[in-house]
C-alpha cells in the first residue's frame, strides 16, 4: 500500500495536539486530536496513540482476520484506560482525554474504530463520503433529535460525546470495508473539517490521487490558508493497484 502523513500546529494554537502514527510495512494508521489545559493534549493524543500501537504489533500478527474488530476493542480499552490513569495521577493533566482514529489494512480489508470528531473518510471512484459519524453535540441533535443541520449552533460542533480517557464509557464506533484497489482512506482531525469543505476535500484528494505525499501538504496548507485557526492533521491510505496478469504484460 501507499500512504502519506501531515501534521501541523497551525496559524493560532502554541502547540499541536494532535499525535499521528503510520506504521505502513503492518497496515497501522492512527491520528488522535487531544483536548485538556496545560499540556493535557498532547500527552493524552501521544499517549493512546503510543499504547494502540505498542499493543498491535504485539498482536496483530497473530490475529486472524475475522478477529482484529474485537481486536481494536480491546486495544481501544487499553488507550482508555492508559489515558484515564495518567490524568487521575497527575493534577495538571487531569480530565485530559482524546479523540482516536485507529485503521488497520490488510490486503483488501480495512478495519476501523474510532471515537471522537475526527473523522475518516473513503474516496471511491472519484467521490469522497465520510465513512465514521462525529461524537459531537450537533451530530447527536441531527440524528437523534432529528434537528436541521442548518439551525445547529456552530460551537455544538465543539461538544465531544465521548472521548478517550475523559468519558466515563466509550461506545466505539467499529467497522470493517471491502476496499477497491482504487480507494483511497483519509484520517483526519477536525483541524481540517473544520476549514475546508467535504467537496473541496474531494477535489485535492481527485487530483493528488497519483501523488499522496503532494496531497496531504495540499490539505493541510489550505486549511492554514482558510485561517489555520487548529491543528490541522491527515493521513492518506491507498491500497496498491493490482497488477494485471502476466499474459496482458506480454507484447501483442
Amino acid at each position: 500500500m501507499k500512504a502519506a502523513w501531515k501534521s501541523d500546529q497551525g496559524k493560532v494554537r502554541e502547540n499541536n495536539e494532535d499525535a499521528v502514527l503510520a506504521d505502513v510495512d503492518r497496515g497501522i494508521f492512527l491520528l488522535a486530536d487531544g483536548m485538556g489545559g496545560q499540556r493535557g493534549g498532547e500527552v493524552a493524543s501521544a499517549l493512546a496513540v503510543r499504547t494502540v500501537h505498542d499493543f498491535l504489533m504485539e498482536r496483530l500478527g497473530t490475529t486472524p482476520g475475522t478477529e482484529v474488530p474485537r481486536l481494536l476493542a480491546e486495544v481501544l480499552a487499553k488507550a482508555h484506560s492508559a489515558v484515564s490513569k495518567q490524568g487521575m495521577g497527575n493534577p495538571g493533566l487531569e480530565g485530559m482525554g482524546t479523540t482516536l482514529e485507529i485503521l488497520v489494512v490488510r490486503e483488501r480489508e480495512a478495519h476501523l474504530c474510532h471515537v471522537g470528531d475526527s473523522r475518516i473518510y473513503l474516496f471511491r471512484e472519484g467521490a469522497l463520503s465520510q465513512v465514521t459519524e462525529d461524537d459531537n453535540m450537533a451530530a447527536y441533535l441531527v440524528a437523534r433529535e432529528h434537528l436541521d443541520p442548518a439551525e445547529v449552533p456552530p460551537g455544538y460542533r465543539n461538544i465531544l460525546t465521548q472521548a478517550v480517557g475523559a468519558s466515563d464509557e466509550l461506545i466505539p464506533e467499529i467497522r470493517t470495508l471491502e476496499l477497491s484497489p482504487d480507494d483511497i482512506l483519509l484520517l483526519c482531525s477536525d483541524g481540517l473539517t473544520g476549514m475546508l469543505a467535504d467537496r473541496d476535500m474531494e477535489g485535492v484528494v481527485a487530483r493528488g490521487r497519483d501523488d499522496l505525499e503532494a496531497a496531504a501538504t495540499t490539505l493541510v496548507d489550505e486549511a492554514n490558508a482558510r485561517g489555520g485557526y487548529d491543528n490541522v492533521s491527515v493521513v492518506l491510505v491507498a491500497p496498491e493497484a493490482t497488477p494485471p496478469p502476466p499474459s496482458l504484460l506480454l507484447p501483442a
